[in-house]
Order: structure tokens, then C-alpha cells, then sequence
């Protein structure tokens, strides 16, 4: 189904399913990035996200510290987007830990690490598109959190929300909801651990299986795991896939945390293009990526 989002733009969406690439392929979905075939790369690559982080402006970040908290800054033509969004906060070591996984599980070895070369889209940059303020925290900070503020005590439910086709990037949500919202979200279907799954949820680690790592691949996988740089005139732009994380804050309500755990979470990050608001980026000294 097509719509427009809050920036102006058309995307399709697919409600409560995450399809795979190979599943939106036979959707026969007009996009030319999305039939690409990408190079060898490492297939089957599992990441444990146990960090979250959510990128803004400098006018969403005065927003934040100013109230304490994060809420959807315009109202919302329905209950069901009142939406605060995160994305996975993906370290160099979780790289690392998913690069173990995976040679563990070709029953291989290599001496040089490769899979940094393979995760150069902007899921796993640094940099944002969004603005230079980051708020990082971990899945368990934000989940026990939300339980307090929005859950009296009971766990959340975390839910499959949706598949959004963007021009170059395909994303898969994820909404948590408090009990009161469950007529709201009661047709989209839990999020469970398995295996086959685009992603997963066990002990406050979110289970993902990027299918397409690199928006531009400047390397291919060898037999014996190694990288083999790509000539620059040979390369592409593919299709790259993301997680977004949606907390639901009801209209009015604030996701509220001190401003002493707003400054902890608080780093600056470099901005990345094409940007994805009007604001300009801020020019100033970025924070070292979390390692």
C-alpha cells in the first residue's frame, strides 16, 4: 500500500509482516535497486542488538532536554503513529561478535577480519542523516522504562509492525506498545526468537539478519573468506536494509527520562548525506563511535 510519510514523500508499506527481498522481488515492485543482484557478501549473518539510538536535530534535541523525554513532536492523523523511533546502535565489537558467529558457523577461520568491508551501509555508519545529536541507551534501559511509564508494572508487547520500501532502502519495524494500546496493535503479530525470521527478540537482544549490508559494495567474498576489492568502474548501488524500533508515547505523554541520564546517553555524530530534514548539520568536534 502506498502513503505519505511525515517528511512529504511516498513509501510503500506492507502492515504487519517483515518480507524478505526475495518475498518484496516477487511483488513486482517498480524499483531498479531492488533486482540487483549483490556480489558474494557473507549471507545468513546474525547480530545481537542490545543498544538503540535515537539521531535528531539540534531543534529536536533542545525539544528533548527541554521536556526530559522523547515524544512525537506533531499529532499524528491516528493513535497508531503516535511513534518515538530508534534504530539499532550496532558497535564495532558487536561487528566483531557477529563476524565470530558466523565463521564459527561455516566451520571456518580467517587471520583478517573482513566483515566491516560488507557493513558500509548507513545502518551500520556512525554518521546520521538525521542531525548530529545521538541518544544512545540499551534495550534493557528502555525497556524497563517504558514498563514503568506506560505499562503499570506489566511487560510491553513488542510486535512486527510493518515492511517500508523507501527508493534505496528497505526497513523493518518493530512497535511497543503498552497493555492500553492493544486494540490499537492487536492485529499485528508478536515478535517472536525464530530462526528464519528477518529478526527476533530474546532477553532484551533484538536477533537481526541484515540481508544486504552495503549500499555501494566495494568488495566480494571469496570461497576462503576473504574480501576482493571490486574496480571502482564495477561498482553499483543496491538496495540496503535497516531496523526501526517504535516506542509508543500516546499524544500529550512524554517517554521521560533525568536529564543526568540524557546527558550519559548524549554524544555527537557526524552528519551523513543525502540529510533528512531541512536544518543544516552543526559543525563541531564528533564523539568517538561506541566500541
Amino acid at each position: 500500500m502506498l502513503r505519505t510519510n511525515d517528511r512529504g514523500h511516498s513509501e510503500l508499506y506492507y502492515d504487519g509482516r517483515h518480507l524478505k527481498l526475495e518475498e518484496l522481488k516477487w511483488m513486482r515492485i517498480r524499483n531498479g535497486y531492488l533486482y540487483r543482484t549483490i556480489p558474494d557478501h557473507p549471507e545468513d549473518v546474525e547480530f545481537r542488538v542490545s543498544y538503540l539510538r535515537h539521531n535528531t536535530n539540534l531543534q529536536g534535541f533542545l525539544g528533548i532536554w527541554d521536556s526530559e523525554g522523547f515524544t512525537k513532536p506533531t499529532c499524528s492523523h491516528s493513535p497508531k503513529h503516535d511513534l518515538v523511533w530508534w534504530s539499532p546502535d550496532i558497535s564495532r565489537g558487536d561487528i566483531t561478535k557477529a563476524e565470530k558467529r558466523y565463521l564459527d558457523d561455516q566451520h571456518t577461520d580467517t587471520e583478517k577480519p573482513f566483515l566491516h568491508k560488507f557493513t558500509t551501509s548507513p545502518a551500520f555508519l556512525s554518521s546520521s542523516r538525521m542531525g548530529n545529536f545521538r541518544f544512545s541507551m540499551s534495550i534493557d534501559k528502555l525497556l524497563r522504562s517504558y514498563q514503568q511509564q506506560f505499562c503499570a508494572g506489566q511487560k510491553p508487547n513488542i510486535r512486527i509492525f510493518e515492511t517500508v520500501v523507501y527508493k534505496q532502502e528497505v526497513m523493518y519495524s518493530i512497535v511497543i506498545h503498552g497493555p492500553r494500546a492493544c486494540k490499537l496493535f492487536s492485529k499485528y503479530p508478536l515478535l517472536e526468537d525464530t530462526q528464519d525470521a528477518v529478526c527476533g527478540f530474546h532477553e532484551n537482544t533484538i536477533i537481526w539478519h541484515p540481508q544486504a549490508m552495503s549500499k555501494t559494495h566495494r568488495f566480494r567474498l571469496s570461497c576462503n573468506m576473504k574480501a576482493i576489492r571490486i574496480p571502482v568502474k564495477a561498482r553499483e548501488e543496491y538496495m540496503w536494509d535497516n531496523i526501526g524500533v517504535a516506542f509508543h508515547v500516546p499524544h500529550g505523554k512524554i517517554f521521560h527520562f533525568s536529564k543526568e541520564i540524557l546527558t550519559k546517553s548524549l554524544r555527537l555524530c557526524e552528519g551523513a548525506q543525502p540529510k533528512l530534514n531541512t536544518e543544516e548539520f552543526v559543525k563541531c568536534e564528533f564523539d568517538a563511535i561506541r566500541l
